[in-house]
């Protein structure tokens, strides 16, 4: 009796084994490539994949294994804002959760990071790392921007500041060794120093009329010497020097391309080109440093590339390798493009910006 059981053991193994390796060689089929602009003309963004669960970092279980082992459990991305990354990390801040959820993309996990004590979170509305690794955290009810480490084992809380009445930051960005601060309901950027968080100065202080004004500033970004800011209810980007002097509007309220209906976040590339999320159209568009519109992508459709709802948007030159399996063999990539979605089944987009590989063989 005792022979037989560890023969039908022995098979139920080897079984295990060659089920496991029959699912392992099986290829999936090449699906249909998602790029910005489309054929014929040359890609410029391809859509490479999204990531919604701790199920899309992991290595895909054949389901061989799933029959055996039951149904993955997942842990979601829900209700994302504010998408940044450090080399083999992405963070996002998580609304449902008062925290973030932390993609390692080395060991392919991902698990949640709620700071609880005086580090609490209560409204994680913006988020920022500076230069040295600290994370800057907008707390619109705690009406404090808080101060954090971040270590291997999550975040250390270090201090905060604010606590003003009418202080109710929304968006907070680290750069020039300076904090820049916009609070809800008003019309001026904040900006502190960067060390002691003591506030430096104020901008724009205009009027209705004056370029510089600002109806409803709302997310900001900087590059070089110019800091820009998104104008919702302006329908446009506002563009400032360091020192908060009016330089430069980019875009302006309509449908068609190069303009806006609900402009939100922005990022920078290396060559200062402008990213501009819009809710309304469901897209990002690029503008050069001169304000002229070069390209845009997505769709508000449920589309595999398609944008809905968007939140955030972060350039990523540094975790390259972890998605260039999903590029196009013809091309190389250059940086990586992520936009968080608060509506649907997707919620984290990442693109990736390509361009053609030399040919080689010609001369």
């Amino acid at each position: 009796m005792l022979l037989k059981l560890s023969k039908l053991i022995f098979l139920a193994l080897l079984f295990f084994n060659y089920s496991c390796k029959v699912f392992q060689i099986q290829q999936e089929p090449i699906e249909e490539l998602v790029i910005y602009p489309s054929p014929p003309d040359t890609a410029k963004i391809q859509y490479l994949t999204t990531i919604n669960s701790s199920i899309d970092i992991k290595e895909k279980r054949s389901p061989f294994v799933n029959f055996i082992l039951g149904k993955e459990q997942a842990l979601g991305i829900n209700h994302p804002g504010d998408i940044i990354s450090r080399y083999g990390t992405l963070l996002v801040s998580n609304g449902a959760i008062r925290g973030f959820a932390e993609i390692n993309l080395n060991n392919k996990t991902l698990h949640y990071i709620v700071p609880k004590g005086k580090g609490e979170i209560r409204a994680s509305m913006s988020c920022a790392f500076d230069s040295i690794g600290n994370l800057y955290v907008a707390d619109e009810i705690r009406q404090q921007i808080l101060v954090f480490n971040k270590t291997e084992n999550g975040l250390k809380y270090i201090t905060s500041f604010g606590d003003g009445v009418d202080f109710k930051p929304e968006f907070v960005l680290a750069f020039d060794n300076k904090l820049w601060v916009i609070g809800k309901n008003d019309r001026n950027i904040h900006v502190y120093d960067g060390k002691t968080y003591k506030p430096l100065f104020t901008f724009p202080n205009a009027v209705i009329g004056d370029d510089a004004f600002m109806w409803t500033p709302k997310y900001i970004n900087g590059f070089g010497d110019y800091i820009y800011v998104t104008d919702f209810f302006g329908f446009n980007i506002k563009v400032y020097d360091l020192k908060g002097n009016y330089f430069r509007t980019v875009g302006a309220p309509g449908k068609s391309p190069g303009q806006f209906s609900r402009p939100k976040d922005i990022a920078i590339d290396r060559e200062e080109n402008l990213y501009v999320l819009d809710a309304a159209f469901g897209n990002v568009q690029i503008f050069n440093n001169k304000g002229q519109l070069l390209l845009y992508f997505g769709g508000q459709n449920d589309n595999k590339g398609d944008i809905v709802l968007p939140k955030g948007i972060h350039i990523d030159y540094e975790n390259r390798e972890f998605f260039e399996k999903y590029v196009d063999p013809d091309y190389t990539l250059k940086y990586l493009i992520y936009v968080t979605m608060q509506y649907g089944p997707n919620k984290v987009n990442i693109y990736g910006l390509v361009e053609p590989k030399q040919d080689l063989g010609t001369e």
